[in-house]
């Protein structure tokens, strides 16, 4: 069975599913048939699940022959017998069942419900916990959760990765960082007194270090209360009261400005 297909059907066993995999459908094999009994009696819920995944590129494009291709994962004549046949022997009757692709590739297909792996394999590695998985494709998941990503240095280091092997492209990593900061821990982080320096790192290499977009970011920051105590701490920094009184020698609207 392939790691995916391993991911897969734990994601399908967790929301209730029996799962069948590898299923022979003579010139086919149907990777996975999912059945769900609970709910209303007599209806269970069926899903033929076909997956599709790629680590080539994060937004691979599929060409209208690949689109030919996957459909006919769902209805090649012999697939189809064969998930018919499948169900039944499961259930003892026919059933009508839902078509799923789990894929890596942004794709809609006719009849067909996408999901994107990426999605799955999200919720299956945040709900791992640390019991001891006989599944070696499970045990790697879970030693990447909590081994290296358990590791501030090491995670970080791997993000940022500029060679070959890289894992996220430029504008995924500012995806990241955007999404990141976003979050409560960002705010709390940049709330400590100790990280002072890295926000003044942040700001010299920001368009905010431009005095217009600092004083338009100031003046939404601050009430004014606040701006008035700011003002006055501005006015004794060595630096800015000798820019102010060079100003102050050639600049009259200043001098008006600073007496009102």
């Amino acid at each position: 069975m392939s790691p995916e297909k391993d991911i897969v059907n734990l994601w399908l066993n967790r929301q209730g599913f029996f799962t069948v995999s590898d299923i022979n459908a003579n010139n086919r094999v149907v990777d996975i048939i999912a059945i769900r009994q609970k709910g209303q009696p007599n209806m269970p819920t069926v899903q033929h699940v076909e997956l599709h995944c790629s680590v080539s590129s994060s937004t691979p494009v599929v060409s209208e022959k690949e689109k030919a291709d996957l459909l006919r994962k769902f209805n090649d004549s012999n697939v189809v017998a064969a998930v018919e046949r499948t169900i039944r022997s499961y259930l003892g009757k026919d059933s009508e069942y839902e078509k799923v692709l789990v894929t890596t590739a942004p794709v809609s297909l006719p009849g067909i419900t996408v999901i994107r792996f990426q999605e799955v394999i999200r919720e299956v590695v945040s709900q791992l916990d640390r019991q001891n998985y006989r599944s070696p494709i499970i045990r790697a998941l879970q030693l990447v959760k909590f081994v290296l990503m358990a590791n501030p240095s090491a995670i970080a280091a791997l993000m940022g990765k500029e060679d070959t092997h890289k894992p996220l492209s430029y504008h995924n990593k500012e995806q990241l960082l955007k999404q990141l900061l976003q979050q409560d821990v960002a705010l709390k982080l940049f709330g400590k007194k100790e990280n002072e320096q890295l926000i003044v790192s942040i700001l010299k290499n920001s368009s905010l270090k431009q005095p217009e977009r600092l004083a338009a970011a100031l003046e939404s920051i601050l009430t004014k209360r606040t701006a008035t105590r700011f003002l006055n701490v501005l006015l004794q920094q060595k630096e800015v009261k000798t820019a102010i009184e060079e100003e102050i020698s050639k600049d009259q609207k200043l001098v008006k400005f600073l007496e009102a």
